[in-house]
């Protein structure tokens, strides 16, 4: 969304402060998936292994959540994702 600042309400502002943070949120998803795939890949333990996979499903599962919101709340980004989808 571009606004001017004189263009921005409170209820607008609110909604680019909760993107800010859910794209942050997005980041660490990511970051974390990253992270588990490099471990599982050094790892030994089988079970450790196998619970990292798991938490990657899960940490995906996040990723995806938080680009319905960000989608929901932001319609440029929307049209951005149907786009290349």
């Amino acid at each position: 969304m571009s606004y001017s600042s004189e263009e921005i309400n409170d209820e607008q502002l609110a909604i680019l402060d909760d993107l800010e943070m859910l794209r942050e949120d997005l980041v660490g998803e990511l970051q974390a998936i990253n992270q588990y795939h490099g471990h599982i890949l050094i790892l030994e333990n089988e079970e450790a292994v196998t619970a990292l996979e798991h938490i990657i499903k899960e940490e995906k599962e996040h990723v995806a959540e938080l680009l319905r919101l960000i989608q929901k709340l932001d319609p440029v980004q929307a049209d951005k994702f149907k786009e290349i989808l």
